[in-house]
């Protein structure tokens, strides 16, 4: 008892116990401080930017209106979107090019005047607009008629080109037929006739006409040659007769032969190369060298 007496009087002793006991009102409460918090200043605004391409690359009919074929348009070339046509959907088809009737839009955030857009295929140009004028904030509709070749056209449009930041898009044209090309054929694979080659005559050849002949006249060395068998061969025929040469009637034949020569006072080679060739069979004879050497005088004395 004494213990709760005590614990009792601790607390009627505390003040803040003190106010409240018996008290009926809650007790007083102060707020928290809150510092000031000032909200973030908005982003700024980005500029206006001049022309841009926007919305869908249109393929229309004549009466600009009955769309034919769309896609949109796109500004990178990691994704093209397509149109496929035909060579009918043109409004003019020459020389394997088709002509389109083609609208675009673009937007510009600036006024913009007398600006020009290109639109190239496969790197050609084949539609130019020049002297484009754009309110801001305001769609402008072009509408062009560029010229596309049958199969794969990859469209590029050029806003504002000539200006240093032009705004680019792209689209793929695929378009069927030839775009009135004339069709390719292959011609028939002909036989040529067999003709047979003229029959001609050969050519009468003409031979050369013959060295001239070589001829040995008196005063030559073949000649002298020609003359010193002639003189032995006289000598021979006179002594030899009776004398048993076994080839005398050959040598009487030579000499006969080499006479005509020598009273013609010329002689052409063939035929002295013949008589010198008989002439030498006898000088080189054993038996006609002993028979003239038995005849020919010596000056020896016996």
């Amino acid at each position: 008892m004494k213990a709760q007496a005590l614990m009792i009087s601790v607390m009627l002793a505390s003040p803040a116990f003190a106010a409240n006991f018996g008290s009926t009102e809650p007790p007083k409460t102060t707020p928290p401080t809150t510092a000031t918090v000032t909200p973030p200043k908005p982003a700024a605004t980005p500029l206006p930017s001049g022309p841009q391409v926007t919305g869908l690359f249109r393929i229309v009919k004549p009466d600009g209106s009955t769309v034919i074929a769309q896609t949109p348009i796109g500004t990178s070339t990691s994704v093209i979107n397509v149109i496929n046509v035909a060579t009918s959907d043109a409004f003019l088809t020459s020389g394997g090019k088709c002509a389109f009737n083609v609208k675009y839009d673009e937007v510009s955030g600036v006024a913009a005047t007398n600006t020009t857009n290109r639109l190239f295929s496969n790197d050609t140009l084949i539609a130019q607009n020049t002297k484009i004028d754009l309110a801001a904030n305001v769609l402008k509709t072009i509408w062009t008629q560029p010229y596309l070749v049958p199969g794969q056209n990859n469209v590029k449009i050029v806003i504002n080109a000539d200006s240093a930041t032009p705004s680019v898009g792209w689209v793929r044209v695929n378009v069927s037929g030839t775009c009135g090309a004339a069709a390719t054929t292959t011609p028939p694979t002909t036989t040529p006739p067999k003709t047979e080659p003229p029959k001609t005559t050969p050519p009468v050849v003409t031979p050369p006409p013959p060295p001239p002949v070589v001829k040995f006249a008196p005063g030559s060395a073949e000649w002298n040659n020609l003359y010193n068998a002639f003189g032995y061969s006289n000598y021979g025929v006179t002594q030899l007769k009776g004398k048993n040469f076994g080839r005398y009637t050959e040598l009487v034949k030579f000499n006969a032969d080499v006479t005509v020569v020598v009273n013609a006072k010329v002689v052409d080679q063939p035929t002295y190369n013949a008589l010198m060739t008989r002439w030498n069979s006898f000088v080189m004879d054993p038996a006609f060298q002993a028979a003239m050497k038995a005849i020919v005088p010596t000056s020896d004395k016996k």
